[in-house]
């Protein structure tokens, strides 16, 4: 068949007509190929998602930086690890939000590897002194927070302490044996663990005893009041060496008559007395150091008291044995 089409002006030529194309054939091969694909991932995917080596276990989950907090508290902080998710169902943001509310914890991160490890890094807060009360012990952090409770070693130090009238010794070892003792995981350097370490850092902490009745039982995340927290770093700065005593060892007791209480092992003890923003501010401490250096550098094999009382004149006053 042939069409016509415009030739030169005035005629019309014809033209050929298209050939038709030849219809596409589709081959099954192609789409063999294609299911099988398809079925094989379903089935890998199933797999993965069903399958015991990709459960996470307590046995999977690893800390780093723990010190301070207990495994046990922090693992309780992971409720849906207890029951064994599937790998890819776990979310370390998820982990992150839920150790961020353990006190204890300043910063966290989570890596979750496969098969079905997951490795949780912590930053704690630092300690920089024990705090007290004669029954338990906190340790307190720059920010002044109770923010976890001290070993069970130091507390009992402290009580005591308190009853016999004498200072926990501040390279005294926690437990007994603890010194040179072989354990699994033990370091390289003198054979202690890492909980052993851990338990010697604190037991080298300063250690405020204090006595006053408070208002409400201290409890993990309670702040010291910033005049306390104030006035007890200061005076735990204090060593023998900056009073220049002949005393080796210093403690810190507060109570509800005689305030802060500063006492040597050479039997000598000062009085500081209560601090309130108004009536004798922190700021009056650092006199106080002074009046108790001079003190010490005239006086110290006679003192027995002294009340750090400042005025216009005077220091305060002092008694002597004998």
């Amino acid at each position: 068949m042939t069409y016509a089409r415009p030739g030169r002006a005035g005629t019309i030529e014809p033209r050929e007509a298209a050939e038709p194309r030849p219809k596409r054939r589709h081959t099954t091969f192609g789409r063999l190929v294609g299911a099988l694909g398809l079925v094989l991932l379903t089935s890998l995917l199933f797999w993965m998602l069903t399958d015991d080596a990709f459960t996470v276990t307590d046995e999977n989950v690893s800390f780093e930086g723990l010190a301070h907090a207990e495994e046990a508290v922090v693992r309780e902080h992971l409720s849906d690890l207890e029951r064994g998710p599937n790998v890819f169902r776990v979310k370390a943001s998820e982990i992150v939000s839920q150790l961020s509310m353990l006190t204890a914890v300043d910063a966290a991160s989570a890596r979750v590897t496969l098969p079905a490890a997951i490795t949780v890094e912590l930053d704690e807060r630092d300690p920089v002194f024990i705090w007290s009360n004669g029954a338990l012990s906190w340790l307190v952090d720059e920010e002044g927070m109770l923010f976890a409770p001290a070993d069970e070693a130091t507390a009992a130090a402290v009580r005591a302490a308190a009853q016999e009238g004498a200072a926990p010794a501040a390279d005294e070892e926690p437990d007994g044996d603890t010194d040179g003792a072989e354990a699994d995981g033990a370091t390289e350097a003198d054979g202690a663990t890492e909980a052993e370490l851990t338990l010697r850092a604190r037991a080298n902490l300063p250690i405020v005893e204090d006595a006053r009745l408070p208002d409400e039982p201290p409890t993990v995340g309670t702040y010291l009041g910033f005049t306390d927290q104030t006035v007890m770093r200061q005076l735990l700065a204090l060593t023998p060496e900056l009073l220049g005593t002949r005393a080796e060892e210093l403690w810190l007791r507060v109570d509800d008559s005689k305030g802060y209480v500063l006492v040597a092992d050479t039997g000598w003890r000062a009085l500081f007395g209560h601090y309130t923003p108004t009536l004798q501010p922190p700021e009056v401490l650092p006199q106080q150091v002074q009046c108790l250096q001079w003190l010490l550098a005239s006086e110290e094999r006679k003192l027995e008291t002294v009340r750090l009382a400042l005025s216009d004149e005077t220091c305060g006053t002092f008694t002597k044995y004998g």
